[in-house]
Formats: structure tokens, sequence, C-alpha cells
């Protein structure tokens, strides 16, 4: 289960239109639905529950992870 952003976090209060994207299951950064499948760990959950980013722009803004071989 996803915990949502805190919508009193500092960006939230400077763009207020971002909690009415998270509200709406939405990525804060691209048009993007958020759905509980679509996270690869628990490091990407959590970082949603902070930033409020789906999975693909999680990778776009830190990378993909590496394989371990």
């Amino acid at each position: 289960m996803l915990n949502t952003p805190n919508p009193n976090k500092p960006i939230f209060q400077i763009v207020p239109s971002l909690v009415k994207r998270i509200d709406d299951r939405l990525c804060v950064t691209c048009p993007k639905p958020i759905l509980d499948m679509d996270f690869r760990d628990e490091i990407s959950i959590k970082e949603y529950g902070i930033s409020g980013m789906c999975q693909s722009c999680q990778d776009s803004v830190f990378g993909e992870p590496e394989d371990e071989e």
C-alpha cells in the first residue's frame, strides 16, 4: 500500500496544484496514473511517498538500477 505524500511539505505549499494531482492519484511530474503495482521495490514506494513521482519519473531523475550479477 502506498503512502500518499504529505501535502504540508513546502513544495506542495508553493505549488498547490500538485496536491490535486496527488489526490487524483496522478504523478506530480507527468500525466501517468499512480498504480501500486507499477513500483519496482520498497525504495521506489518510499520515494513516491516523498515526491509523488511515478516509477518512470523516478527512473528519469535517479536512473534505473543496475542489475547485480
